[in-house]
């Protein structure tokens, strides 16, 4: 069974979506309005809630679809169009389906899945929050003035990072931060696992601690200056390693 909506960004402040295990795709792209495509079972499809009320255009599968088992034949995939002009806030929750998202823009943009896989390319906001509890994250080519990541055990791999100020916190898992421009802070706090963050910068105010795990820089000169690009990191057993790269 298929649906496909569409709705006028011009009177919506917002986009929410709440899905359980059904896939979802969100990216920019040449349309007017909002559309929400829609292809799965019958019973997961005709239960899919899609609607805009008070400004907010709503997508969420009842009480996130729980009572649903995918084993019995259900399946979805969502797949939502944005308009490239669109820069207002945008606020997706997933609990096991891979979560796509590309090109958007808003003013604030919250990815956020709990075992599902999570995947953001050419993603621009004032305000950037990716989250997952064991999920992976793979994300390049953001631009935000705060990006926050939080993570459980998932690994995360964000490439092409021009942010101001980007804040991790995470218990283990595989962490690389590949920042390609200059910054303001880093701040990442962690358990186990390793660390790894590249910077095109060489004079960096550095605080890196970890109590049983190794801790190395290569190729930074470090500053006593406040006024210098901050990174605070620290760790349990985690190895922490902070890497200039010059262009």
């Amino acid at each position: 069974m298929e649906r496909n909506e569409h709705f006028d960004s011009g009177s919506l402040a917002d986009v929410v979506v709440h899905l359980a295990w059904a896939q979802l795709e969100i990216f920019a792209d040449d349309v007017d309005k909002i559309q929400v495509l829609v292809s799965g079972d019958d019973q997961s499809v005709n239960d899919l809630r899609i609607l805009a009320t008070d400004g907010i255009l709503l997508v969420e599968q009842p009480q996130y679809g729980l009572s649903l088992n995918i084993v019995d034949g259900h399946w979805m995939q969502v797949c939502i169009r944005m308009p490239r002009s669109w820069q207002k806030p945008i606020h997706i929750n997933t609990i096991s389906g891979l979560l796509s998202a590309r090109g958007l823009h808003g003013r604030s943009i919250l990815l956020d899945t709990v075992s599902g896989d999570l995947r953001a390319v050419r993603i621009k906001a004032q305000e950037l929050k990716l989250k997952t509890v064991s999920g992976d994250v793979r994300a390049e080519d953001l631009h935000a003035d705060t990006l926050s990541v939080r993570s459980i055990s998932g690994d995360i791999v964000l490439d092409i990072l021009q942010v101001d100020t980007l804040r991790c916190n995470s218990v283990s898992g595989e962490q690389t931060y590949h920042m390609s421009a200059a910054f303001k802070r880093v701040d990442i706090n962690t358990v186990s696992g390793a660390v790894v963050i590249t910077s095109p910068l060489e004079r960096m105010n550095v605080s890196l601690r970890s109590l049983s795990g190794r801790v190395r820089t290569e190729g930074v000169s470090l500053s006593d200056d406040a006024s210098a690009p901050a990174v605070r990191i620290t760790g349990i057993s985690a190895d922490l390693k902070l890497i200039s790269i010059k262009e």
